[in-house]
């Protein structure tokens, strides 16, 4: 038995259904998979949401797929974020204490304020695709943690850990499960503080970035030079967590 309760681990495998769920309404994704299955995900959808923690693989990997499509196709697609709240201080000391291990790719995780610098650089990112006019981005932030991550698409929903090596729980469309979290999604998104994304600034830089946070409706009691110089560099250099 996995850490979700499933039989196996392997891609494709049918779980035990309860009654009027077929065993195809879950799939169980192994770790070495779920990076295709998250880029097949997004083929011709129109709209993606995440929720879950500071949406690194969204960042370095969602957007630019989502941004080329919808240049392509010259259509509007649709992003909304749900990640943790840079300024409370309860929910970053939490999930740092997670246990990330050691990653070869991407900042680490150990402290609340590696984990500030990792939400605010998803953060402005956002500011960066939102400058498109083929995308429309809502950022929320929450104080609640958890240890799953949902990414959803108009094709399936993807259940992770933030775990290398723990497999994933794959719901296509049209299943009890996908319509079941996807709502939750939307419970939670009302429950949440949206961001301003429409920014006065355009390009970011160590002169303006306080401004922009507050401007954003962050807090910036600790934003210290060091924090800045750090977040700056992990802007100009978005890197894939795995």
């Amino acid at each position: 038995v996995n850490q979700f309760g499933a039989l196996t681990p392997f891609r494709g495998a049918s779980i035990s259904s309860p009654s009027g769920l077929d065993s195809s309404d879950v799939n169980v994704i192994s770790s070495h998979d779920i990076k295709d299955s998250l880029n097949s995900m997004l083929n011709r959808t129109e709209r993606f949401s995440y929720y879950g923690h500071t949406a690194r693989w969204n960042r370095a990997v969602t957007f630019p797929k989502i941004l080329e499509q919808a240049k392509d196709l010259r259509v509007t697609k649709y992003i909304d974020l749900i990640i943790i709240d840079p300024d409370d201080a309860s929910a970053c000391d939490l999930y740092a204490s997670f246990g990330h291990g050691e990653r070869s790719k991407g900042r680490k995780i150990q402290t609340a304020t590696d984990v500030r610098i990792e939400l605010l650089t998803t953060f402005l990112c956002c500011l960066e695709i939102n400058k498109s006019p083929f995308i429309e981005i809502g950022l929320y932030v929450t104080d609640r943690v958890s240890i799953s991550r949902y990414d959803i698409s108009d094709n399936a929903l993807m259940m992770t850990k933030p775990y290398q090596g723990d497999p994933a729980l794959y719901f296509p469309k049209n299943t009890f499960f996908y319509s079941s979290y996807k709502e939750e999604f939307n419970v939670a998104k009302q429950q949440c503080k949206k961001i301003n994304l429409n920014i006065s600034e355009k390009d970011i830089n160590v002169s303006n970035l306080n401004k922009v946070l507050c401007e954003a409706g962050f807090q910036i009691d600790y934003v210290n030079n060091e924090f800045e110089t750090e977040l700056l560099k992990a802007f100009d250099k978005v890197e894939r967590p795995y």
